[in-house]
């Protein structure tokens, strides 16, 4: 929490005790919640309303502090920005999202981006799939 809190101060970024807690909910979140998860977790004994989590979300988010994604089933979902860079697997009959990590296809995009004239610093790629059983 405490880079989160450097990065707030460098960005200008009030960190009010709401947007405390979201940013606790995310940074400690395994998977990829939506709003409305992000508001069932932060509303565990705290008390916190579901516009206030929407507006937190808006401003950390336009901070840079997050980041939001639109899966396949519409639902943004948020991550804490400087974590490793992953991909996700999403499948379309369960909806289910999954992190897909290797060194070899982080190699291979920072190749490509070297090729054109770039250093990669971030990179996020969504693969749509359905399961075999």
């Amino acid at each position: 929490m405490k880079r989160l809190e450097d990065l707030c101060r460098e960005r200008g970024v009030r960190l009010t005790d709401q947007r405390r807690i979201v940013l606790e909910v995310i940074e400690a979140a395994t998977d990829h919640p939506c709003t409305f998860e992000i508001y069932r977790r932060a509303s565990v004994n705290r008390k916190i309303g579901m516009a206030t989590v929407y507006r937190a979300l808006s401003d950390l988010t336009t901070a840079g502090l997050i980041t939001r994604h639109i899966f396949t089933d519409g639902k943004a979902r948020y991550k804490i920005v400087g974590r490793d860079s992953h991909s996700h697997l999403i499948d379309v009959v369960s909806g289910a999202i999954l992190e897909v990590t290797g060194e070899g296809l982080r190699a291979l995009l920072e190749e490509q981006a070297r090729k054109l004239g770039y250093r990669l610093v971030d990179f996020r790629l969504r693969m749509v799939g359905t399961s075999p059983s």
